[in-house]
């Protein structure tokens, strides 16, 4: 049971990961996205949240430090980010925290050293 529960985990963990899109809303969804995660796994603590739809109104279901709570939705733009293969070996700076601190269209994403602004991913 116990192990299952770890998969159960992991895979929450690999979707809660992918950077918040606006198109192809899951059903209960609500618009925007989450707040960047920084903070670090330390311990076990139980989801206060399985969706958005167990959240107030202005609020998400959102991954943080390895738990799932609702948090204040952010603005996205549209489209997605695109992926970064790279691995980074110098600290991780960010220069963005979330989409609206990127100009025109770019979008606030994750790459190898941090965030930054890059246009979205074509396709």
């Amino acid at each position: 049971m116990r192990a299952q529960g770890l998969l159960l985990l992991a895979a929450l963990l690999a979707l809660g990961s992918q950077p918040p899109g606006t198109g192809g809303w899951r059903k209960h969804e609500k618009s925007g996205g989450c707040p960047p995660d920084d903070e670090p796994c330390l311990q076990a603590i139980p989801d206060q949240c399985m969706g958005d739809h167990h959240c107030p109104m202005g609020k998400k279901c959102c991954f943080r430090s390895c738990f799932l709570q609702c948090l204040p939705k952010v603005k996205v733009k549209q489209g997605r980010c695109p992926t970064d293969p790279m691995h980074c070996l110098s600290p991780i700076q960010h220069l963005c925290n979330v989409d609206q601190d990127c100009s025109g269209k770019k979008r606030c994403c994750p790459g190898a050293c941090g965030r930054d602004c890059r246009d979205p991913a074509k396709g």
